[in-house]
């Protein structure tokens, strides 16, 4: 593999959910890539999902491509996975870089000072 093949921060695919047993694939939003050890090889991601809880934050008009418009995403940035390049199954689209910027911050907000 090529890092051309490799996903870039802000991209989305489906990949399966590591908190759920048994579950279908999950949308996943990329937030590095390649600041990692093994860039191209594993990617540090949020979950996205159709719940809309209180502490998500709807991506809306934030999809750049991939967008179902049969439903409405969020983000969830404490839900933080490494996801292997290996276990992607399918790319969804892309997310803006303000938005994929904003649950950075979120995601550290999580994690403390």
């Amino acid at each position: 593999m090529t890092v051309s093949d490799a996903y870039q921060t802000g991209d989305v695919f489906w990949a399966p959910d590591p908190f759920r047993q048994g579950s279908n694939p999950r949308l996943w939003l990329v937030l590095g890539s390649e600041s990692l050890p093994y860039p191209g090889e594993e990617y540090i991601c949020v979950a996205l999902t159709t719940s809309d809880l209180p502490s998500n934050h709807e991506v809306g008009d934030d999809w750049v491509s991939g967008r179902n418009p049969d439903k409405t995403s969020y983000c969830s940035p404490w839900v933080v996975g490494t996801i292997k390049h290996r276990a992607v199954a399918n790319p969804q689209g892309a997310i803006t870089t303000a938005f994929t910027g904003r649950m950075i911050e979120r995601c550290k907000a999580f994690l403390g000072p």
